[in-house]
């Protein structure tokens, strides 16, 4: 299989010259984003994708990426199609794309406004037949819709799927919603790692500050507190509860025992 390439080309109002650090926030912004859907991709795994720069042209600002190896390229392509598939998606509608979480869409409307230094517009594609697309300001439009959240105090149940404590950057584990459904981001202080690790791949209850979408899914949620759901085996089962009825009605069936002891027809 040939290695995919993702490329983003900055068009200038000046040709053949762009700022420094308007190239760099652009690079920045596209290597974010990469990233962020390559761990949404790849949720048990704890190393990011090397990229490599494959094609640089200072006329016009050109920068292509690709994988460092070949044993990295199915995860590369997949990451790099499923990046501007989503970017295609925001530049038609308000709809979160799939694999995109808010730090790639927060850097999807960021990279969508950088229109200032000279820049007129930015062409990001692939070399597949397809998959191309200008970031415009619609982008950021429908995008900052998505993002629009109401917060509250509150909790989310799930299985604890991913931990993430890079130098440098939040700690931070993963849980999957069981009533919404959603991946939700939750933010935790250091003092709380010894018991994510101990109560990896278990139910947990998560609670503190939760943001939600502008579709009322819950996203991320600053945690307070964290609390290990028993394992079903451990809770109390039917024929427990129903010796423990009987104990209690001295052996009486309950419509009788509630009928000596409270009257009745």
């Amino acid at each position: 299989m040939p290695i995919k390439r993702v490329t983003i080309s900055i068009e200038t109002r000046e040709p053949g010259r762009v700022s420094l650090e308007s190239f760099r926030v652009t690079l920045e912004d596209l290597t974010t984003i990469l990233h962020e859907v390559e761990l949404e991709l790849s949720e048990h795994r704890h190393t990011r994708l090397s990229w490599d720069i494959a094609e640089l042209s200072l006329g016009s600002a050109t920068v292509g990426l690709e994988p460092a190896s070949e044993e990295e390229s199915d995860l590369a392509d997949r990451t790099s199609q499923t990046v501007i598939r989503g970017l295609q998606q925001l530049s038609r509608e308000q709809t979160r794309p799939e694999f995109f979480n808010d730090t790639a869409l927060e850097r999807a409307r960021h990279l969508a406004r950088i229109a200032g230094d000279g820049i007129s517009r930015i062409n990001l594609f692939s070399n597949v037949p397809g998959q191309q697309l200008y970031v415009t300001e619609t982008i950021a439009i429908n995008t900052q819709a998505i993002l629009e959240h109401l917060e509250f105090m509150g909790s989310v149940e799930g299985t604890l799927e991913l931990i993430s404590g890079r130098e440098g950057e939040a700690l931070y584990f993963r849980v999957r919603d069981v009533v919404s459904g959603a991946g939700v981001r939750c933010y935790f202080p250091e003092q709380m790692l010894e018991r994510a690790l101990a109560w990896f791949r278990k139910r947990v209850v998560a609670s503190g500050i939760i943001q939600c979408d502008s579709s009322g899914k819950p996203r991320r949620i600053h945690v307070d507190n964290m609390e290990l759901v028993p394992p079903m085996e451990s809770l109390p089962q039917p024929d427990d509860v129903k010796g423990t009825m009987k104990d209690q009605t001295g052996g009486l069936p309950s419509e009788r025992y509630l009928k000596e002891r409270f009257g009745g027809g």
